[in-house]
């Protein structure tokens, strides 16, 4: 076979969308998000953060979160800890007992990275069904 016989590939033009900046997540953003979504990464946590949320005034007493789950006190401690580490929860000792109230903002950057059309949640360029995936 000669070089003449041999087919040579044409290059193809390939143009990758860019993302608008105003959707694009900054690498602080990223971080602290990362760090929120690690502290929630657990369905237990999920649940004190919905509980003291919806708590009469908005705010619990460790004792009334103790009587809702089967741990011992030192795992329910952990991950109330693990919450207000993150910032999703703030704590405030009154005599023997610690009173967990919820934090807005990251609860709120969370909400706004999720809420349709922001960037994690805004509508995708390709379907599943367009890579030939299923989601």
């Amino acid at each position: 076979m000669t070089n003449a016989d041999k087919q040579t590939p044409t290059p193809v033009a390939i143009t990758l969308p860019a993302a608008e900046p105003a959707n694009v997540v900054d690498q602080a953003e990223a971080e602290t998000a990362a760090a929120l979504f690690k502290a929630l990464a657990d369905p237990v946590r999920v649940r004190l953060v919905s509980m003291v949320r919806h708590s009469p005034g908005g705010e619990a007493c460790f004792c009334d979160l103790a009587e809702e789950f089967d741990m011992p006190q030192p795992s329910l401690s952990h991950h109330l800890r693990v919450l207000v580490a993150a910032g999703i929860l703030a704590r405030e000792r009154r005599g023997t007992w610690s009173w967990y109230t919820a934090c807005p903002q990251p609860l709120a950057m969370l909400g706004d990275l999720l809420r349709a059309g922001g960037p994690l949640a805004g509508p995708a360029r390709l379907t599943g069904a367009d890579r030939g995936q299923r989601c």
